[in-house]
């Protein structure tokens, strides 16, 4: 079956509809009946038709009702429009597809077909060609101009949302049935061995971490990590802790990585609570940086600002501080982190200021959730591009 045109998402097409991003003055059914839309409709984000509220005039006749999408007209009985009768007010199916078949509603009538692609706008057809590189950000060859202050916009939308990710992902770790306060302080901790696993070892870092925790019971740094060694087992072939040695440098080895790690586990359990909870706690992370001996690599940077500034928001969000989470997300928001030039390569061929992005973790979120997801129809950077 050869492959459709239209190689994107329901989302991305819905998008394309909402905002009108194709040639309108002349549309035509499937069946060659004319077609205006005087009302696109509202999109629905719950079950039913995608659009809602929809008005359009079919040869002289005007028609109220909702509007359905598929990249091919397949998808209708694909996803059982026929038999559900919530898709019984559908007036218009659009598709892609270049010989769509005419679908049936669940009452028995017939919704007019639009094959959208003929009439999609010239800017996004040549930025849909951007696609066929998977190697290369879509926008980077599909879009001519692109706008420094929308991808700014756009970098600082994912930086948001990446610290409300790293906040959820926080909470994985929170055992609700220990004390708040230890809760948290093991929640820290787990996470912070789940960072420095990062990215070949981060579930055998968790569960050395997890052991130990129920190990530890005082023991001091030196007396931590002979026990970290020895539940890691990571020179013992028949340990169920699997390690990957393959490629591991040596500063990223989990010999040194479970050092550093138990330095830290020491010094967050030594930490008086209240400490953590006051306006100097993203201060605290410094003193534990400097008491551990370690330097401040871009692996240190980083956790502070994936793992530690996340854990203290959340923390504020528990004890209901609301003026520390505020300055914690403050603190977030003008965050400044080394991050490696190979993992933001790919957005130099976008050929705009490195400075506004290169030290942003927002703009690794923007990478894997927007980038490679190709969630280009939320992204600032194409609708500008394209409404310029």
């Amino acid at each position: 079956m050869d492959k459709p045109e239209f190689q994107h998402s329901e989302a991305f097409l819905q998008w394309i509809w909402e905002n009108l991003l194709f040639d309108f003055t002349d549309l035509k059914t499937t069946c060659g009946k004319s077609l205006n839309i005087i009302r696109q409709g509202v999109l629905n984000t719950t079950d039913g038709p995608d659009f809602t509220h929809a008005a359009l005039e079919v040869d002289n006749l005007i028609w109220h009702g909702d509007i359905e999408m598929h990249v091919t007209s397949n998808g209708w009985n694909a996803h059982d429009h026929q038999n559900d009768p919530n898709f019984n007010t559908v007036i218009l199916h659009v598709v892609t597809d270049g010989s769509p078949q005419p679908v049936i509603t669940q009452n028995g009538s017939t919704p007019y077909t639009l094959n959208l692609m003929p009439y999609m706008s010239k800017k996004l057809r040549v930025f849909l060609k951007g696609f066929e590189d998977p190697a290369a950000l879509p926008c980077s060859r599909g879009v001519s101009f692109i706008s420094e202050e929308a991808f700014f916009k756009q970098i600082e939308k994912s930086h948001i949302e990446y610290f409300e990710k790293k906040s959820n992902d926080f909470l994985r770790f929170y055992d609700p049935d220990k004390l708040p306060s230890d809760a948290w302080k093991y929640a820290l901790i787990l996470s912070l061995w789940d960072g420095f696993g990062i990215a070949h070892n981060r579930e055998p870092m968790q569960e050395t971490a997890q052991q130990l925790l129920e190990k530890w019971s005082g023991a001091s740094v030196g007396q931590g990590t002979e026990l970290a060694f020895n539940i890691a087992g990571i020179y013992d072939d028949g340990n169920d802790l699997k390690w990957n040695m393959k490629s591991v440098r040596p500063a990223n080895h989990p010999k040194q990585r479970i050092t550093e790690a138990v330095k830290f586990t020491a010094l967050i359990l030594r930490e008086p609570f209240k400490n953590l909870l006051s306006s100097r706690s993203t201060e605290i992370w410094k003193t534990w940086v400097e008491e551990a001996g370690l330097h401040r690599s871009s692996r240190i940077e980083i956790l502070y600002g994936t793992v530690y500034l996340p854990s203290i928001y959340v923390l504020g969000n528990l004890f209901a501080h609301q003026k520390l989470s505020q300055h914690v997300l403050s603190e977030w928001k003008r965050l400044k982190t080394p991050i490696p030039a190979s993992l933001l390569k790919r957005f130099k061929s976008l050929n705009l200021n490195s400075s506004t992005y290169r030290k942003k973790l927002g703009a690794i979120h923007q990478l894997k959730s927007y980038c490679d997801d190709h969630r280009c129809s939320e992204c600032f950077v194409l609708k500008n591009a394209i409404e310029s």
